[in-house]
């Protein structure tokens, strides 16, 4: 965290810039909130399992619908507002659980969570990319950061809670109470201002990477955007199937199978801090996401091939570090830094285009498996090799489009550009 207060800003925005990775913590909590406390709402809303399944559907439904406005209304009215509008949303959807009396008011709870995220999205992606314009990749991709860790704690505190027999409340209360500090704390807090690559300071032209000749929407746009769906596939997928397909394939009882997701999760927990470490001074977003496609892509065909226990387990590990440890983040960072007047509209854009993933690879998938659940896999192969294409693509156009200074050179910009 402090080399990323290390940079033009100074230490001004350090403490926003804590208060949004909280946030992302929090977050973290939030996505898994349902889920984890599954058997009290199913006794609470007298449904099944399915039924639960059914609301949490609904946190999709909000983040889409909201992203649509959420992006203009950030660059419209600042960064700060949307924070406030995110924890709010939070907050109701944390209490709302605890009071709700039936299915159909936990859905518009659950609506409110989607939207609390998409506002959240709209805010700290941008406000971090402006914050710390030398170190755009490092700032957002800490976010991811802070959502695994909220996503890990977040199960002990449900488990103590069940263990020592206390109310099951307090686990909404603990995360809704630690939000509404946090947009306390930042209403004092000192927010960067709307800024663009294209209108910063002499001096900081003479730091980072700035566009010599305008992006084309229709190119590295679209690419950007097509990549906020297929990256979000490529682990989605490996997340939902992988347990079922160790199973089937690879002879694993059920409860090794299970734990491939731990292998996924640490796998992509560990490429956080490796990214982040990375993209500070070493290579730009653009490489890893390129490089984090390929191999994404040959461990998919990998154990597609050869299915077995270790293979599975390496699978999980290996497609978790390279399609779920950031580069969705990475993705946001160089979608805004091609289109650099509108960080929140284009983060909006993008992150649509990864919750329409996250409605239609379900049911594409689902199709697959009527045939054989082996071929999930290698459709997962084949779309983190679109992933690889796409940010080819946009490696190149960036070369084309940007003009380096000597002092943001990174590996392989030796020569003058």
């Amino acid at each position: 965290m402090t080399s990323i207060a290390s940079g033009t800003s100074k230490n001004i925005y350090f403490p926003m810039a804590m208060c949004l990775y909280v946030s992302y913590f929090v977050h973290g909590m939030g996505v898994i909130t349902l889920a984890q406390n599954m058997s009290y709402l199913m006794a609470r809303y007298e449904t099944d399992a399915a039924g639960i399944a059914s609301v949490i559907s609904f946190i999709g439904i909000g983040r889409l619908v909201s992203l649509f406005f959420f992006g203009d209304m950030s660059d419209r009215f600042g960064r700060r507002p949307m924070f406030v509008i995110g924890a709010v949303f939070y907050v109701i959807f944390f209490l709302g659980i605890l009071v709700s009396p039936n299915i159909p008011v936990a859905c518009a709870m659950a609506v409110c969570a989607g939207a609390a995220n998409s506002s959240l999205d709209t805010c700290c992606y941008p406000a971090l990319m402006e914050a710390y314009p030398k170190a755009t990749g490092t700032s957002v991709i800490l976010l991811k950061a802070s959502v695994s860790l909220g996503q890990m704690l977040y199960p002990f505190i449900v488990g103590y809670l069940m263990v020592e027999k206390l109310w099951y409340g307090y686990a909404m209360l603990i995360p809704a109470v630690i939000l509404f500090l946090t947009a306390v704390v930042i209403l004092g807090k000192p927010f960067p201002q709307n800024s663009s690559r294209a209108d910063t300071s002499d001096t900081l032209k003479s730091e980072i990477a700035v566009l010599k000749v305008a992006p084309k929407i229709w190119l590295e746009g679209t690419a950007a955007a097509l990549f906020g769906y297929t990256a979000f596939a490529a682990f989605y997928i490996v997340v939902v199937w992988m347990p079922k397909y160790a199973q089937q394939f690879s002879g694993m009882a059920e409860p090794a199978a299970l734990k491939t997701i731990s292998y996924y999760s640490l796998g992509s927990l560990i490429c956080v801090f490796i990214s982040a470490f990375l993209v500070k001074k070493l290579v730009r977003p653009v490489h890893l996401m390129f490089l984090f496609s390929v191999l994404a892509g040959l461990m998919g065909l990998a154990v597609f091939a050869n299915p077995t226990p270790l293979m599975c387990n390496l699978a999980a590990f290996v497609i978790g570090f390279t399609a779920a440890g950031g580069v969705l983040q990475l993705g946001v960072t160089l979608m805004s830094e091609f289109f650099p007047k509108s960080k929140a509209r284009v983060t909006s854009i993008f992150m649509i285009f990864g919750s329409v993933s996250n409605f239609t690879i379900p049911l594409i998938t689902g199709a697959i498996s009527k045939v054989s659940i082996k071929y999930i896999m290698l459709f997962d192969a084949g779309m983190a090799f679109a992933s690889a294409i796409l940010s080819l693509i946009m490696l190149i156009r960036f070369y084309q489009t940007f003009s380096i200074p000597q002092a943001d050179r990174r590996l392989g910009e030796g020569r003058s550009r």
